[in-house]
Formats: C-alpha cells, sequence, structure tokens
C-alpha cells in the first residue's frame, strides 16, 4: 500500500519536450484551467527505471490554488504505509550524501545533471551526466526526476520572484 485509496482523479501529465519555465508554467495552469474546478486530480508524472512512479496530487492542503504537492512510489511513507511528499531537506540530504562519498570529479558530473534538469534541458541529456556514477542513496533517476518537479512546483509557486532559483541555490551552497 502506497498510494491512498481516495476521491483524486488519476490522469497521466508528460512534459517531456516543453523547454522552458514560461511554457511549463503556460502547460500546469492551462491543464487546471480546463479541470473542474472542484476536482482533486492525482496526475502521474514520471515512470522510474524500478517501476514506481512519481505523482504530483491537487490542490493541496495549505494552498487551495496552483499549487501541488509532489510524491514518489514508496521512497518516504508515513506509518499507515502512505506516500509522504519529500521534502527540500530529504533532497538536500541525499545530495549531501553523494558529495560526501563520490570524488570531486564525480560529483561535478551530478551538479551538470541537475543544472541540465533546472536549465529545463530534455531528461535524456540529464541522466547521461551520472549514468556511470555509483549509486549511492537514492539513485539518480529518481533524484533528477523529483528535481525536475520541485522546479516546476517552485516555478509555479514563486512565479513573480525567484522559483526555482531558491531550491537550485541550496543545492550549489552544499558544504
Amino acid at each position: 500500500m502506497t498510494i491512498r485509496k481516495d476521491d483524486h482523479i488519476e490522469k497521466q501529465l508528460d512534459v517531456d519536450g516543453i523547454r522552458t519555465r514560461e511554457e511549463l508554467r503556460k502547460f500546469m495552469l492551462l491543464t487546471y484551467a480546463l479541470e473542474d474546478c472542484k476536482v482533486k486530480v492525482r496526475y502521474y508524472v514520471e515512470n522510474l527505471g524500478n517501476g514506481k512512479r512519481i505523482y504530483i496530487e491537487r490542490p493541496t492542503f495549505l494552498n487551495k490554488g496552483c499549487d501541488f504537492v509532489i510524491y514518489a512510489e514508496d521512497l518516504i511513507t508515513y506509518k499507515n504505509g502512505y506516500d509522504k511528499a519529500p521534502s527540500h531537506d530529504d533532497i538536500i540530504k541525499d545530495i549531501k550524501l553523494k558529495k560526501d562519498t563520490l570524488t570531486p570529479y564525480d560529483y561535478d558530473k551530478l551538479l551538470l545533471a541537475i543544472k541540465s534538469i533546472y536549465d529545463t534541458e530534455e531528461f535524456a541529456k540529464a541522466i547521461k551526466y551520472v549514468s556511470k556514477l555509483p549509486t549511492i542513496g537514492w539513485n539518480y533517476d529518481l533524484l533528477l526526476k523529483l528535481l525536475r518537479w520541485l522546479f516546476i512546483e517552485q516555478d509555479i509557486t514563486y512565479w513573480a520572484g525567484d522559483g526555482r532559483n531558491m531550491l537550485y541555490k541550496a543545492i550549489k551552497d552544499i558544504g
């Protein structure tokens, strides 16, 4: 048991091929605008190499507007077994583990992969940077796809501010 059984409508959502922050934001907002505003939706947004998925849900518990919550199946769970959303701190902790374990050369490759995701480049390009690195903590497929959606979420929540820059700066500042 991972995904709550509830009244969310389930849909697929694919952002592959969308190359700019503006296009991503517009795509997400238009997707919301075309739906019944009183419906809760769970979008399956990424398939992982291990068969699990990343999904987002809207509306959120606190922000009932355009914000959404990002989950990864079976990554972090509550005591009841349901998925719990990974936090920015969880992401930073995993990247710090990688930094502390990888060689500086390999860690630089990871940073290139993250920058590629930050720059909204194709996932296939980003994953090539880390495809030969040893797996430490979360696998790179999961980490990079989570980051893609965390960056998108930040762009929507803070579209008049720093958006994805806040999380990206925290990643670059890992000591």
